[in-house]
């Protein structure tokens, strides 16, 4: 993606442990020992979502784009509203399915005008999704706010499957958000879900007909494991079982390898400051934890970049790296964090920061959806 420059929802990290459709369960195991499976099977799961925590709110922020979809935007003028406050609200295709199964609202106030800058961003929003024909039901509450440093998020979710008849909720407080950073090589900044560093920690409750389970699930940005505490049972006759601390790894792809990366790519991208394309994106190998990349922007232009990168942390399916784009005296470094999705695509976050000419030291963010092309 060249800035001369998801489609999973925001939300969905709010709804990490959502039920999967193949329980990891052992048969014999006690009840309090299944449902602590199932709950660590769902968050590897659906670890590289966290990769779109950023992507919705940049993409309907772009409106008219295909990423925008359904959802419109409209400036909030009421009295007492800060500058830079927009309304939002309509369908969109919340789990990249190609269907828009989610009915989602809020609102988002920028820090500078998102047609000429971009400083910060933060809001509320809510959302239902309803799968259809099987018929899960995800509801959250969200408050958020995103920088090029971070972003931070707070809320509560519940997720009712209803094939195994589990539900599971889950709760940041306000007071603590999660932080997100894209992670690196500092101490401070290990990887510990795909490409992404985390801090913080989430209250987790996850039930069915024997009982529920509740846990803290607390990320560390030095650590690569995310520690797994105060893990509570409770049966439907009001009986308890403590269960003991332990750890998960949410790597994502802990079987694949840097070969999973081997495509041809259909890339739609969008930024702030308002900014929206398509690219194809070309991947080979080049080693056994590097990706060479050739980024023709837009397709069939021969308007061609080539640049690497490199795997993050211990996920297969993360990769960070840079490039140098813009014409000469008007150049910009953009650095990214690209995270391999299920269905084969893969999902973007990134920076970029001006090194040279009349906005030198200033920049934006941009996001990217990419789909792998037969």
């Amino acid at each position: 993606m060249l800035r001369l420059r998801i489609a999973s929802s925001v939300l969905l990290i709010l709804i990490a442990c959502g039920g999967s459709d193949n329980p990891s369960t052992t048969p014999g195991e006690s009840p309090p020992a299944a449902l602590e499976s199932q709950l660590a099977s769902d968050m590897v799961r659906v670890a590289p979502l966290l990769a779109n925590v950023q992507s919705s709110f940049i993409f309907i922020m772009n409106p008219g784009t295909p990423m925008a979809q359904g959802v419109s935007v409209v400036p909030d003028t009421a009295p007492g509203v800060p500058p830079n406050t927009y309304n939002f609200s309509g369908t969109y295709d919340g789990n990249g399915d190609g269907i828009q199964e989610t009915t989602l609202s809020g609102r988002v106030t920028f820090g500078t005008d998102p047609a000429s800058g971009w400083t910060s961003l933060t809001g509320q929003a809510t959302l239902e999704m309803r799968i259809p024909v099987i018929g899960y039901l995800y509801q959250v509450t969200v408050a958020y706010s995103v920088t090029s440093a971070e972003t931070r998020l707070s809320g509560s979710a519940t997720f009712t499957n209803p094939v195994s008849g589990m539900t599971t909720t889950l709760t940041v407080p306000a007071g603590a958000p999660l932080v997100l950073k894209p992670a690196t090589d500092a101490p401070g900044g290990i990887a510990n879900s795909c490409g992404y560093s985390i801090a913080g920690a989430a209250q987790i409750q996850i039930g069915d007909t024997t009982g529920t389970l509740s846990s803290t699930w607390s990320f560390l940005p030095g650590s690569p494991l995310v520690a797994v505490q105060n893990a509570l049972f409770r049966d439907r006759a009001g009986q308890t079982t403590s269960l003991p601390d332990s750890t998960a790894d949410l790597r994502c792809g802990g079987s694949g390898s840097i070969n999973d990366w081997v495509a041809v790519f259909d890339q739609q991208w969008a930024c702030l400051p308002r900014e929206s394309g398509q690219a194809k994106v070309t991947i080979v190998a080049t080693g056994a934890d590097t990706i060479s990349i050739t980024d023709e922007d837009p397709p069939g232009s021969s308007d061609i970049n080539t640049y690497q990168a490199k795997i993050v942390g211990v996920s297969p399916h993360a990769v960070r790296g840079f490039f140098n784009g813009g014409p000469a005296g008007n150049q910009y470094r953009e650095d990214f964090t690209w995270t391999l999705r299920k269905d084969g695509g893969f999902s973007q976050f990134s920076s970029y920061t001006y090194t040279e000419g009349p906005n030198i030291g200033s920049g934006g963010i941009c996001v990217a959806s990419a789909k792998r092309l037969p």
